[in-house]
């Protein structure tokens, strides 16, 4: 294939994914009746329990991550949509560079599909994440970084987004099989804390991964503390494991 035509492919790839993450996350705010999702909202009843506010009669699984309730959140979505940016940047100077393993372009567009999937199919759309996440990380893993730019310090980003994202819709999936909310969230931090370890260890030369996964749990625990300290603390002893990964890849 034209080395051309494959950098038009790997950058079109990356903002396809931006994109989409920015209609997903407008679909709390859009006017168009068959796209809205309402926002999901936490609260504490009288009796003590954690319920989910949102989302209507219909199921929601994606999650505050992918639909940002919070400035920390929005801050997040938006350095995610940069870093693809600088990602379609870097792969348009790099046209005449090596190309990218076919695993990077399926896991972005698996990526994408993923957030339209996961509320219709659920068990489809988290596939889809599950997939997407795993090629991203053997990408990065099988090709050394770009002797030019910024590497894969963007991918390396969205891919930390994306993990924290689609175990938050496991989270809300746990919880609307019905386990209770605060151990369906506490399942997904589980989750995302244990699978975000040990991809930072394998793509050690990228902690802009840990970087996106430490943000979004800084956001998640500004979301639930005044409803549980519980997942707030949970988001703390996540963060802490991220940084001492990060120490030890960075030095």
């Amino acid at each position: 294939m034209n080395r051309n035509l494959q950098a038009v492919i790997e950058a079109f790839t990356a903002g396809l994914f931006a994109i989409s993450a920015i209609l997903t996350a407008l679909r709390t705010v859009t006017a168009w009746d068959d796209l809205y999702t309402d926002p999901l909202t936490f609260d504490r009843p009288i009796m003590g329990r954690m319920a989910l506010h949102g989302g209507g009669t219909e199921v929601n699984l994606l999650g505050v991550i992918a639909q940002p309730t919070n400035l920390i959140l929005w801050g997040l979505l938006a350095a995610a949509v940069a870093a693809a940016i600088l990602h379609v940047v870097g792969r348009l100077q790099e046209r005449f560079g090596p190309p990218l393993p076919r695993a990077l372009n399926i896991g972005l567009l698996a990526a994408t599909a993923a957030p339209w999937v996961v509320n219709s199919v659920p068990i489809a759309g988290l596939a889809l994440g599950a997939l997407a996440c795993g090629l991203l990380v053997y990408g990065m893993k099988t090709l050394p970084a770009p002797a030019r730019g910024l590497g894969f310090f963007p991918i390396a980003f969205l891919c930390g987004w994306f993990v924290m994202a689609t175990c938050a819709s496991l989270s809300l999936l746990a919880y609307y099989m019905g386990l209770g909310l605060e151990r369906a969230i506490l399942l997904g931090l589980l989750a995302a804390a244990l699978l975000s370890v040990w991809i930072q260890l394998r793509i050690d030369r990228f902690p802009s991964f840990a970087l996106a996964v430490i943000w979004a749990m800084i956001g998640l625990a500004g979301e639930t503390a005044g409803t549980s300290i519980t997942i707030a603390t949970a988001c703390v002893l996540g963060i802490s494991a991220l940084a001492v990964v990060l120490v030890r890849v960075t030095t």
